[in-house]
């Protein structure tokens, strides 16, 4: 299991953060949590929902990831920066201050 990308954007009053992860040479899975804005003490206690989707490809998953926030949250996605996960090594690195 590997991380392929992050995923950030908004859709109407909601912030989106997720990820999308390899899971063998042909099945992704998409994890996307829907944050609504304003001042929260505890991040996983003010997640709205949380979208699951898996398919074959990291476009089907992120499309279909797509149609469902919209569904959710009832209005469309918008500013989606979809960046590539560091690398295993780099996320090492980053996480003990080593470069």
């Amino acid at each position: 299991m590997s991380l392929i990308v992050t995923l950030t954007g908004d859709a109407g009053k909601y912030l989106i953060r997720g990820a999308i992860w390899e899971f063998g040479a042909s099945s992704y899975r998409a994890y996307v949590h829907l944050v609504p804005p304003g001042p929260r003490l505890d991040f996983f206690q003010s997640v709205v929902s949380v979208v699951s989707v898996t398919g074959p490809t990291s476009q089907k998953v992120l499309d279909a990831a797509i149609a469902q926030v919209m569904t959710t949250a009832g209005a469309p996605v918008q500013n989606l920066q979809v960046r590539a996960a560091p690398r295993d090594s780099e996320a090492v690195y980053a996480i003990k201050g080593v470069r």
